[in-house]
């Protein structure tokens, strides 16, 4: 007849030897970062002061769809193209594909006419 007590122990012997496996191995998983330095995301994409005016004021100024603010306002775009729409109730809207140059300020005037 077979020893259960035996086996027992040798059940628990192996889980005892799992158990530190794994308890040994998971530092090996874990992400290390040096002491005192704060880990940290990477930098946004660098972005350049578009100043957006409109006669009249208040038009609802839209960036690429995208509702920003209403004039006066100063955004702050990417470099590159960007379709800029303005709209102002009882006024035809004004569009505009804008080249923004990195590190260049520009500023957007548009003289709404009316419907």
């Amino acid at each position: 007849m077979p020893n259960h007590h035996s086996d027992t122990r040798r059940f628990g012997s192996a889980t005892l030897v799992s158990a530190l496996f794994l308890v040994l191995a998971l530092p090996a998983c874990v992400s290390v970062q040096k002491s005192g330095e704060p880990e940290s995301a990477p930098p946004p994409p660098p972005t350049t002061g578009v100043m957006f005016q409109s006669s009249p004021d208040n038009a609802e100024v839209f960036v690429n769809g995208q509702f920003r603010g209403t004039t006066p306002v100063n955004l702050h775009l990417a470099a590159g193209t960007h379709k800029v729409e303005l709209r102002l109730a009882g006024y035809r809207g004004w569009e505009r594909d804008l080249v923004v140059v990195a590190g260049d300020d520009t500023r957007v005037a548009a003289r709404l006419q009316p419907e």
